[in-house]
């Protein structure tokens, strides 16, 4: 691709920014303020740039006006300066102490229906709506919310299908993944990928590119604690917690390999509360993993490539912002191009309008 270098514009670069910061960015605006009313564009971005970070979503949000695709972009740069020390223990989700847990499949599970914080129940009305009814929130804790998953109990009777671990873990915010592409890659690639983009595709197989119409078996949102191996101590000690979703959807029945027939299940998980996303990544796992999608369909989102490839919204916003940059090479050569193609048709034109001429005139 012909990119042309950028000289002399090194003023006016730094004069776009500044003008940038001047028009849309109020440093009267305290990050805190951002952090305690924006919670669930926090919660995205953290998960899109790859980095639980609050505070650092709340400053990148900030720095980028509300784009809420560069602030994933600020964080996750930020990311790859930090140094790592180690990798954190494996979480289960059954161990998070719950905030909000409902199941869709079912209507009578272990520990009831937590509808939490939610507004799913509100009507969608710009002025506000009065409420008197008096409500304790001191009334409810969550400290003793652990409670396992609905479908445990379909699974304990093998009822639902079990993923094959992978023999090893992949790591693809160091070594992007070569096909054919582990399930840990594509789990992480969907853990980061843009919200958006995974609605997109996941709502293709919903409609009609596929046949996923799956059932909620449970959808929980909470706090899970982190723990790590000290690297002087060797003991596993707890370096903090982080507020996460998690989803596990049902699909439907299919014969496996084996023979036995079960149901399928596609897994979400992702930083905050992102219910939206997380669900979308259960359908996705399920499209991705069932049998009759991953042997014999073409539907966008049964192909770990195309789902790989298309979900991340710091790459997608990379390359469509790019084009912003000086193609004037590309395009000169497009128009060389044009005009060559355009004579070479009207010189021919001509040709056999003469021949046609000459023909008629012999007869």
């Amino acid at each position: 691709m012909g990119f042309v270098a950028i000289k002399g514009g090194e003023d006016a670069i730094k004069h776009s920014l500044d003008l940038f910061e001047k028009e849309f960015i109020k440093k009267e605006v305290d990050s805190q303020i951002i952090l305690d009313s924006m919670r669930l564009g926090i919660d995205r971005i953290m998960g899109e740039g790859s980095l639980y970070s609050p505070k650092l979503a709340a400053k990148a949000l900030l720095k980028s006006s509300g784009d809420t695709f560069n602030a994933a972009f600020f964080l996750r740069a930020h990311r790859s300066s930090c140094q790592r020390i180690g990798q954190a223990k494996c979480v289960d989700t059954n161990d998070m102490r719950l905030a909000r847990r409902i199941s869709s499949a079912f209507k009578d599970i272990e520990g009831g229906q937590i509808l939490g914080p939610s507004n799913d129940y509100q009507i969608k009305l710009l002025h506000d709506i009065k409420n008197n009814r008096a409500i304790d929130l001191k009334a409810y804790s969550n400290e003793d919310k652990k409670i396992r998953s609905a479908l445990d109990a379909l699974r304990d009777l093998g009822f639902i299908k079990t993923q094959k671990k992978d023999d090893k873990t992949d790591d693809i915010t160091r070594v992007f993944p070569n096909p054919p592409y582990s399930r840990s890659a594509m789990m992480q690639a969907m853990c980061r990928g843009e919200s958006g983009s995974m609605l997109g595709f996941a709502y293709t197989s919903m409609r009609g590119y596929g046949d996923i119409h799956p059932t909620i078996g449970d959808l929980r949102l909470g706090s899970i604690e982190i723990k790590f191996t000290h690297p002087l101590t060797k003991k596993e000690v707890k370096i903090g917690e982080i507020e996460a979703t998690a989803v596990e959807c049902v699909g439907e029945v299919e014969k496996q390999y084996d023979g036995s027939v079960k149901l399928n299940s596609g897994f979400g998980f992702c930083f905050g509360y992102n219910e939206t996303k997380a669900i979308c990544m259960g359908i996705l796992d399920l499209n991705l993993y069932a049998i009759k999608h991953r042997e014999n369909s073409t539907h966008f989102a049964s192909s770990c490539e195309m789902i790989l490839h298309h979900i991340d919204g710091v790459d997608s916003m990379g390359f469509s912002n790019h084009y912003k940059l000086p193609h004037y090479v590309t395009f000169q050569a497009i128009l060389q191009v044009f005009e060559k193609a355009k004579h070479f048709t009207e010189s021919q034109q001509e040709t056999n309008n003469t021949q046609s001429q000459c023909i008629k005139e012999a007869q």
